[in-house]
């Protein structure tokens, strides 16, 4: 009797896996697809048991009380996690889990926030926090209703590019300008920021009524980047109220540099 199709499909690719081309081109990675599978569960099970560390550290308190995280969120975390590596993603992960855990795990809003953060670069990741961070850390305590389009321009961003370069260690020498588009039009096609960003020349800021003595982002919060943020800390129980509370992050998750130099818009 001829061999089963998936018999022969698996042993083909298992041989071409084991090939040092193979090898040369992915890296560390070829260990995920080809060799041991000791290494493969050993990795999986590393990343997503950091996702659950980062998740009940998220949920502080509210871990002691009886609760459930919805089937559905679980898979599409856990499917994604375990070949991920990146500690900014595991956070993320992390938080959505922690804000689907409701007392009858009915709520699957996690998916969608699931899906966004699947579908973000680790580029785009670190400049949607860096960008919540500062708006939540400028605008918190602050009486505003976050689903008025007035009160939530009043989050408008100001985030000199010495911030975003100092934040994240970047080589002077290097070409970040394809980098930052990437992330900018991601971030706006995903609705996680507003369409109208910029990262201008002071001369051309002055013209808008801002004062700054470097090339600047301006970026215009969106509700569904204000949500991931939330999702992200914990709070998506809460809701839009949870980003104004002083509370929301006790640690952020990156190490924001040069925070003094940035504003919003309005201040």
């Amino acid at each position: 009797m001829p061999e089963p199709i998936t018999t022969i499909g698996g042993a083909a690719v298992a041989a071409y896996l084991s090939k040092d081309g193979v090898s040369k081109l992915l890296g560390p990675t070829a260990e995920y697809l080809g060799g041991e599978m000791k290494s493969l569960v050993e990795k999986s099970q590393k990343n997503i048991a950091s996702v659950f560390k980062k998740a009940e550290k998220k949920c502080g308190s509210k871990i002691d009380n009886p609760g459930v995280v919805n089937a559905r969120v679980m898979k599409h975390v856990y499917d994604e996690a375990r070949f991920s590596d990146d500690e900014l993603l595991a956070e993320y992960f992390g938080g959505v889990l922690a804000s689907a855990r409701t007392e009858d795990g009915i709520d699957d809003r996690g998916v969608y926030y699931s899906q966004i953060v699947k579908s973000m670069s680790s580029y785009q990741l670190r400049c949607h926090y860096l960008f919540y961070y500062l708006m939540w850390f400028h605008a918190k305590g602050q009486d505003l209703d976050l689903n008025s389009n007035v009160d939530r321009a009043k989050l408008t961003l100001v985030a000199p590019i010495k911030c975003y370069e100092e934040t994240f260690k970047l080589d002077a020498k290097q070409n970040q300008m394809p980098f930052i588009a990437h992330s900018l039009s991601g971030l706006a096609k995903a609705d996680l920021i507003g369409g109208r960003f910029a990262l201008q020349n002071p001369e051309d800021l002055k013209k808008e009524n801002i004062e700054v003595d470097q090339f600047a982002f301006v970026i215009h919060p969106t509700i569904t980047g204000l949500e991931l943020f939330i999702w992200v800390h914990g709070q998506g129980e809460v809701g839009l109220p949870a980003f104004l509370s002083p509370n929301l992050v006790e640690t952020p998750d990156i190490n924001i540099k040069n925070i003094e130099i940035t504003k919003l818009k309005g201040s």
